[in-house]
């Protein structure tokens, strides 16, 4: 995908969600009093990712489980923080390791024999969010539409799973001329809904997240093209993401003045 391209497409796209914020935002502002919680959200994350891009280049589907951190201010405002790893059996680049093995598929360790080699997904992501939650009801006003921004940091590389005490072609220093580790900026922009209740066990978001990273590769040498990978990558993913809220309530905000529908 043409880099400039995907800048201009997301501008686009960014002026559309921030006329949608500031429309929620204000069609909530004024007349009856609502009393707000204020709480502290610690969350269990877990979103199922779709990859785009370069990133769908290198891997298939992936998944990521992480933990959240979040103050929700009295007026529904919320700041917070976020990491989480990312998994999968799928990796489509497997050309980098074809002349360590056999014509099989196989790998020769040190005793003689041949082993299996699996190549998996590892990841991390780390990011600050702020957004707001629009309610539907003025008797529950913490319930209803979410929308958060993220920035922060993403890495990921190619795994190669192998036993390490006889397979010393494939692991430590070796490994990192194949694994491709590539890290660099995230944004993020996630739009759900939420319920956050007192006495309430189930406390929970569900919605869609864009994630848009430009990434390089921070390996000194690819033993594979036999150059350092130079390239600054575009990749996205798709997500489904499920959070499980255990909320700290704080106590309520001043009573203020809203017109809710």
């Amino acid at each position: 995908m043409n880099l400039l391209k995907f800048v201009r497409m997301k501008k686009c796209k960014l002026i559309v969600v921030v006329c949608l914020f500031f429309g929620l935002a204000y069609s909530q502002e004024k007349d009856d009093p609502i009393a707000f919680d204020k709480a502290l959200l610690i969350s269990p994350i877990i979103s199922v990712q779709i990859p785009g891009a370069d990133f769908a280049k290198r891997f298939g589907l992936a998944y990521q489980f992480g933990l959240g951190l979040d103050y929700k201010f009295g007026r529904n405002w919320l700041i917070g923080a976020e990491g989480g790893f990312l998994f999968s059996t799928n990796v489509k680049e497997k050309e980098q390791i074809a002349n360590t093995l056999t014509g099989t598929g196989l790998v020769i360790t040190t005793d003689g024999f041949l082993d299996n080699v699996n190549l998996n997904l590892r990841g991390a992501v780390v990011k600050l969010n702020a957004g707001k939650s629009f309610f539907f009801k003025a008797a529950h006003p913490s319930n209803g539409v979410l929308l958060k921004f993220g920035l922060g940091y993403l890495s990921h590389k190619i795994l190669i799973d192998v036993n390490k005490k006889n397979t010393p072609q494939l692991t430590g220093n070796y490994a990192k001329g194949y694994d491709r580790f590539s890290q660099g900026l995230v944004l993020s922009q996630y739009l759900g809904l939420i319920r956050v209740q007192k006495g309430k066990f189930v406390n929970l978001s569900l919605g869609f997240e864009i994630s848009e990273a430009i990434t390089k590769n921070s390996r000194p040498y690819d033993f594979y093209l036999g150059r350092k990978l130079n390239e600054t990558r575009l990749d996205l993913m798709y997500g489904i993401k499920f959070c499980w809220h255990i909320p700290v309530f704080l106590g309520e905000s001043t009573k203020n003045q809203y017109y809710y529908y």
